[in-house]
């Protein structure tokens, strides 16, 4: 019932990831999404350690892969993933699965995650999340004029930023702040 209300509120894509990356945690909400009619998203929560390897990651994309997933999504939540790891694994996914999107959600914590963005962008992948002030940077995404202008750099054709809504967003978002506070 949550992917059908969700999807009548506009919701298009269903982001499913289990921490512990076990794939069948993810088969249910994979289908339930599917038959909402919205783009199903298996996501990778990420992590660095001996066990979580390139392969390993491979082994849990083949299962919703197989399970119907449109689109993989590699959840960098604690920002600790490496980026040439990260680079390959969307290499990797890229080849073996073509017509899969990928996106990269990468929080700045630890600061990788923009060197991270630029590895996934040139090994391929389609999006990369990011945040505006007073939002970004501390523990969430970084920077979208940051990540606009580093993608610009290294030859991607990335649209401009059109600096008026972006600051008329970025006061709204600030008063919000301020009056919470």
């Amino acid at each position: 019932l949550m992917f059908k209300v969700k999807k009548a509120q506009g919701v298009n894509i269903s982001r499913s990831f289990c921490g512990l990356n076990d794939h069948r945690n993810l088969e249910l909400s994979i289908k339930y999404a599917k038959e909402a009619g919205m783009i199903s998203q298996g996501a990778l929560s990420i992590t660095h350690s001996p066990v979580h390897t390139i392969d390993y990651y491979m082994g849990v994309v083949d299962h919703i892969v197989k399970y119907g997933a449109d689109e993989i999504c590699l959840k960098d939540m604690a920002g600790v993933g490496r980026p040439a790891t990260l680079g390959e694994l969307v290499r990797q996914i890229k080849k073996k699965y073509a017509g899969i999107k990928v996106q990269y959600h990468g929080h700045s914590g630890p600061g990788m995650s923009v060197a991270s963005m630029l590895e996934v962008a040139r090994a391929g992948a389609d999006y990369l999340d990011v945040a505006m002030e007073p939002l970004s940077w501390g523990m969430i995404h970084p920077d979208v004029i940051a990540i606009r202008a580093i993608m610009d750099d290294a030859g991607f054709d990335v649209p401009e930023i059109n600096m008026d809504a972006y600051m008329k967003v970025r006061a709204l978002t600030q008063s919000f702040i301020d009056d919470f506070l």
